[in-house]
């Protein structure tokens, strides 16, 4: 929004430094002995670059008519364009007697073949700024309407076969369009055309701007009409409506609408850091007060998700202020995959891009994405962005339904707090997350709370929900530096703990993963029944990415199961070993662990058998101490 505004503002103001120029001309020609010399070097002065003018030729009148013939501007030292400004002919009339009232009636004024190039420097200075053209700049400064009753008095305004070149070689953006005014639709009256075509950090960028004449901006009583188009690679936007006063953007009604496959792709275009997102679209309306931008009545759909909200952008602060209040009726959990550079499990609502990402994915058998964060977004601004989830429909395997979270944003450090999801059944997840992008290695952490989540949410639509109980409690401590999900859990440090103090689970859930292969053979012929749980626990403990199971197991009435191994979370693999420690007299026992190896996106389970057919065994475990053991890995450091 910031930077279309600025290539608009940028042009408005070269065809108002064309009319200053030509308002020069005027006391130039009324004050100086005529002699193109003298003219050429009184222009050189006034916009404090060597400039060239082939003729000039004055008919003397009340309204006298002046035209200047073959001007060129020089450009800055720096500039790589031979010239800053060049116009075939300024062809304008000139009433003298309003003059010396300070008032600037021009009932003519044609503009042949003029040629605009801006440049920006490698110090961000602009080729048309003030401390490169102090004298011109300031007097178009001074000279600027500050409304619409102000604007120089225009009869007939017409630019035939305009021509600007914009060069920003720092943001890799090259623009080159015509600008010329025409007939309005129907017999209207003539209307201010801008077309620009070029390249934007290697994407191809096109801009269309029409709008009412230069004549209507001397209207007070009739709105100013205005219609943009922007392309920018697969991202669109558009403008259109119309602003009682274009220059203070008063009594505005303007609709706005932008759409693309991935909200962060408008970074370029706008300068405002969009999170990565499905594709999706977004209609509202523009409003403006003085230093703030207002984007109110919104409608967002972004995958198959809905939201509604306001959006401002205080541009008196510095950097900008970005403050965004969103409610969602009906948010899609999977459309928060892009967050973390994951992909959106339904192929209808991906970007080319997360689709690529999501083949990679699965030709290595990765399971976290290496999707990498772009450091310098997060910079750009700062905010304050909320957003209420009230209905959240998530795969049957997560059962959040509903959540809330608050992003503030301040010179690069983000904090995701509160973050509250609630689930199914009265249980939450609670907590903070934070990013902190001050280096080009962001810090990224977790601390979350689990808190009495039933265990038989997770089997939703499976055949296991209704063998399953138990509430389980949790805590996620973790740490990790990186630009991309993949780097931060490859380095990450911290801890992960979570218990269920009695419940049940399918037996023949157990029983498929080999634990049990005498409950196994009875169930293949009787049918599913519940195993009771004494106590469930498990800790694991990050080091640089490296996870070790601690305290992990699984207390039964017939036996107790203690996992151990680890998984390496740079190569995104696991080795570890399930064994059974009977409690009594079991028939059928293979005296072996269930291995589990390979990529955590598909790993291999089997048995690592002892002896080779089952035997029977006596078994002496005990109960494990389950409140003391819970309270032990819950609150630990």
């Amino acid at each position: 929004m910031k930077r279309w505004a600025r290539v608009l503002g940028w042009t408005a103001g070269i065809l108002l430094g064309l009319l200053i120029v030509a308002a020069g001309g005027i006391y130039l020609v009324a004050t100086s002995d005529y002699l193109r010399g003298q003219v050429e070097a009184r222009a050189s002065d006034l916009t404090g670059r060597k400039t060239s003018i082939a003729k000039v030729v004055v008919q003397w009148g009340w309204t006298a008519n002046v035209r200047l013939e073959g001007i060129e501007v020089a450009n800055a030292k720096w500039g790589k364009a031979p010239y800053m400004l060049k116009v075939d002919q300024v062809d304008f009339d000139i009433r003298l007697w309003p003059l010396l009232g300070g008032n600037l009636v021009l009932p003519r004024l044609v503009l042949r073949k003029p040629e605009v190039q801006v440049e920006v420097g490698d110090k961000e200075q602009l080729n048309w700024s003030m401390g490169e053209t102090p004298v011109v700049t300031g007097a178009a400064k001074a000279l600027e309407p500050d409304n619409r009753f102000d604007a120089p008095l225009i009869g007939k305004f017409e630019v035939t076969e305009g021509k600007l070149g914009y060069r920003d070689p720092k943001r890799k953006l090259e623009l080159d369009g015509t600008v010329s005014t025409a007939a309005g639709k129907a017999g209207d009256g003539p209307e201010a055309e801008l077309s620009l075509k070029g390249k934007l950090e290697g994407q191809p960028l096109e801009m269309r701007f029409v709008g009412g004449s230069v004549l209507m901006l001397r209207d007070t009583e009739q709105p100013y009409p205005l219609d943009l188009n922007v392309s920018f690679g697969a991202t669109k936007m558009t403008m259109k409506g119309t602003v009682q006063d274009p220059f203070k953007w008063t009594g505005a009604n303007v609709d706005l609408t932008l759409s693309g496959p991935n909200l962060s792709d408008i970074y370029p275009l706008l300068g405002i850091p969009g999170p990565p997102t499905p594709p999706y679209t977004i209609v509202g309306k523009l409003e403006r007060e003085p230093g703030l931008w207002k984007f109110v009545q919104s409608k967002w759909r972004v995958g198959e998700s809905d939201l509604t909200g306001e959006v401002t952008i205080d541009e008196r602060r510095k950097p900008e202020f970005l403050t965004a209040k969103l409610v969602s009726q009906k948010l899609v959990f999977e459309d928060l995959a892009p967050l973390v550079g994951a992909t959106p499990a339904r192929k209808t609502n991906v970007s080319p891009k997360q689709a690529q990402t999501q083949s990679q994915l699965e030709a290595s058998g990765d399971l976290f994405p290496n999707v990498p964060l772009h450091v310098e977004k997060i910079r750009a601004m700062n905010m304050d962005v909320t957003l209420d989830a009230k209905r959240v429909i998530a795969p049957p395997w997560l059962p959040v339904q509903a959540l809330s979270f608050r992003v503030l944003i301040q010179d690069g450090n983000a904090t995701v707090k509160p973050l509250t999801l609630s689930v199914l059944g009265g249980g939450a997840i609670a907590g903070e997350l934070g990013i902190d992008a001050r280096t080009d290695d962001p810090k990224v952490r977790a601390s979350l709370r689990l808190t009495d989540i039933e265990l038989r949410n997770f089997f939703r639509e499976s055949r296991y929900f209704d063998a399953t109980q138990g509430k389980i409690q949790g805590r996620v401590q973790l740490a990790g530096n990186g630009r991309s999900l993949a780097h931060v859990m490859g380095t990450a440090n911290g801890h992960m703990a979570f218990a269920l103090g009695g419940g049940s689970v399918s037996s023949l859930m157990v029983s498929l993963a080999g634990l049990q292969i005498f409950d196994a053979l009875v169930l293949y012929v009787a049918g599913d029944n519940r195993i009771p749980i004494k106590c469930a626990v498990s800790r694991l403990n990050f080091q640089q990415g490296n996870v070790s199971f601690d305290r992990t197991l699984l207390d039964t009435q017939k036996s107790v199961l203690h996992v151990k191994g680890q998984l390496s979370l740079k190569s995104q693999a696991v080795q570890a070993e399930i064994d059974s420690d009977p409690k009594s007299f079991d028939l059928l026992d293979l005296h072996g662990a269930v291995m589990v190896q390979g990529k955590l996106r598909t790993p291999q389970i089997s048995l690592g058998r002892v002896i080779p057919i089952p035997t029977p065994v006596f078994g002496s475990a005990k109960d494990v101490p389950c409140a003391g053991l819970t309270q032990e890995i819950l609150s630990g450091p």
